[in-house]
């Protein structure tokens, strides 16, 4: 049972959300609060009202952002795509220094209404024209139609699941009216750091930003974590009062997976693998603008720490995703997410038509793990009969009250375990729901896909569609749909309405990349010509991704004999053994 410190830390984060939006800028204020609170917060805490959306660490944040968001009246001249500060690497000086000495000027004053704070003030000095950013974008129809579908959708739910669910032993009450606009309401709230996103993290300044969110964020994470691989699982029963899953699920491989404040290991191992990710996204596109950058160092550093938390998934997403960060330029980083993001679209076809070869993914996880491929065997087993089910009610699923699982025809109970996102939207929502709530994360890399040029892609945009790559694959195994996987899918959202500058004349852009902007440094090139600032490739640090494509190729070798090998040494965990093993029969 949670504690009164749950509680009063859970209704105490909007006041954490008012110091945020005090001390920060808006899109950096935003990031913290949505991220922090998901990180923070105690899992499965919270008070259910009627007819309002349950109110724990989903809710809370998000709304605390939004409403924040509103009330607070920045000092800001909206006039273009570079809402809530300026982009990475600009400061107030040179030619917009006029423009935001008025800024300052405006936040000195006192008894303006917020209309007035946003009407340019007139000046002698006005800023030169060819610092006007163009404005937004429309936001994508097809965006506009998802969401409106998915809310419509709840009611052809409700509409086909009126009658009661009878089994042996069990009567499963009908769906009413009211569940269609609860359910609206838990989608709204479920797309609400989906706004966050499309509405302030939307530049290219303001999506660094929220790479280096995440960047601090897994490594602030990454000292409880190692306490708990080392302590075992135990803060959130210091903190909170209980732990948010079976302690016997933590012991992996003669040690422990940690969960922090998370509701399940396997949730924080993937948030690592994101921050990872974005450590080295964000040393790139910090390299790629001429400034120094050690963020590499915290991705190792990362990399090490989620190696310690016995997640295979997750560390194997990580070292596939990580050389197409540091090798490949933009365009292919591009074509990677879209290729990714039309397979989980289709994934259920391709399961349930026999395309995924289970079997061959069994047998490769058992060359090195029995245990790990019992476990996979189990998940598999468990979809078939999910998909099975679903199938009975195809097109808008079976919603509610346990409806959508399966139970035993002879005692009617519950035998079984949902595990990935796909199938519990299969089950609850149908092949509507899914489409339409896997449109929304992945339309937008789509649509960046199509406008590489009109847009201008740039490395943060790039790195934000590899980390929701990341986050749909592991979806697949697992329910890691979380506020922050739609605060990504909606900055993404937000790019789309967002322009590529114009370049000063003579400069050299290459396609689908953010020229260089007026009154930034040149970059020249041996021949002494100007080149855009920003650059398809750059160079890398060779022996580190040397180093990780000897660990892929030692990954899809056959099974060696690794406990034999260092039975010695004492080494007991098998992952670890046999990444040691390979690592010494390479060398």
């Amino acid at each position: 049972m949670p504690n009164s410190f749950a509680y009063l830390a859970l209704f105490g984060w909007p006041l954490v959300v008012v110091f945020l939006f005090r001390a920060m800028p808006r899109a950096q204020a935003i990031a913290w609060s949505v991220i922090g609170g998901y990180l923070a917060l105690p899992y499965g805490v919270g008070v259910d009202p009627p007819v309002l959306p349950n109110m724990d660490k989903t809710l809370i944040p998000s709304v605390s952002a939004a409403l924040m968001t509103v009330l607070t009246t920045r000092s800001q001249i909206e006039t273009g795509p570079d809402i809530g500060g300026l982009e990475a690497g600009q400061s107030k000086t040179g030619p917009r220094a006029a423009g935001y000495a008025h800024l300052d000027n405006l936040k000195r004053r006192s008894g303006f209404t917020r209309q007035e704070q946003r009407r340019p003030p007139r000046t002698s000095a006005p800023l030169e024209p060819t610092t006007a950013v163009p404005a937004l974008l429309r936001v994508p129809r097809i965006l506009t139609l998802l969401i409106v579908l998915l809310v419509l959708n709840q009611f052809l739910t409700v509409q086909q699941n009126t009658a009661p669910y009878v089994i042996t032993g069990r009567v499963l009450p009908g769906l009413r009216p009211y569940d269609a606009f609860s359910m609206i309401l838990d989608v709204m709230v479920m797309l609400l750091p989906f706004y966050l996103g499309l509405r302030y993290l939307a530049t290219p300044g303001q999506q660094t930003v929220l790479l280096r969110v995440l960047c601090v964020a897994g490594l602030t994470y990454s000292l409880p974590t190692l306490f708990e691989i080392r302590m075992s699982p135990q803060l959130a029963h210091w903190a909170y009062g209980f732990l948010a899953q079976s302690f016997a699920q933590a012991m992996r491989d003669g040690g422990y997976r940690p969960v922090v404040f998370l509701q399940h290991g396997l949730w924080l191992a993937i948030f690592l693998a994101i921050s990872a990710l974005a450590a080295f996204s964000l040393w790139w596109n910090e390299r790629a603008e001429g400034r120094p950058s050690n963020a590499w160092l915290a991705g190792l550093w990362l990399t090490g720490v989620l190696f310690l938390c016995h997640s295979f998934g997750a560390l194997t997403v990580l070292l596939v995703l990580i050389p197409i960060l540091l090798f490949r330029s933009i365009r292919l980083q591009m074509v990677v997410a879209t290729i990714i993001a039309v397979t989980m679209l289709i994934y259920p076809m391709l399961r349930g038509s026999g395309m995924v070869p289970v079997q061959a993914i069994y047998e490769q996880v058992a060359s090195f793990s029995q245990d790990r491929a019992q476990s996979l065997q189990f998940r598999f087993d468990n979809e078939d009969q999910l998909l099975a089910h679903a199938n009975g009610h195809a097109l808008a699923g079976w919603g509610g009250y346990g409806r959508a699982r399966v139970y035993d025809p002879d005692t009617g109970q519950d035998v079984s375990v949902t595990d990935g996102t796909w199938i519990i939207l299969m089950g609850s929502s149908g092949w509507l729901g899914y489409l339409l709530t896997y449109g929304l994360l992945t339309a937008p890399m789509l649509i960046l896909f199509l406008r590489q040029r009109r847009l201008g892609i740039t490395p943060s945009t790039a790195g934000l569609c590899i980390l929701l790559s990341a986050n749909l694959i592991d979806m697949i195994a697992n329910a890691t749909l979380t506020p922050l996987t739609w605060l990504v899918a909606g900055a993404l959202a937000g790019r789309c309405r967002v322009p590529a500058k114009v370049p000063d004349e003579g400069s050299v852009t290459e396609p689908g990349l953010v020229p260089r902007a007026r009154g930034a440094p040149e970059s020249h090139s041996r021949s002494g010509k100007a080149s855009s600032s920003y650059s398809a490739r750059t160079q890398w640090p060779r022996p580190i991704c040397a180093a990780l494509l000897i660990g892929m190729l030692s990954f899809s070798q056959p099974a060696l004999a690794a406990p034999t090998v260092l039975a010695g040494m004492g080494v007991t965990d098998p992952l670890l053994s046999f990444c040691l093993a390979s690592i010494t029969d390479w060398s």
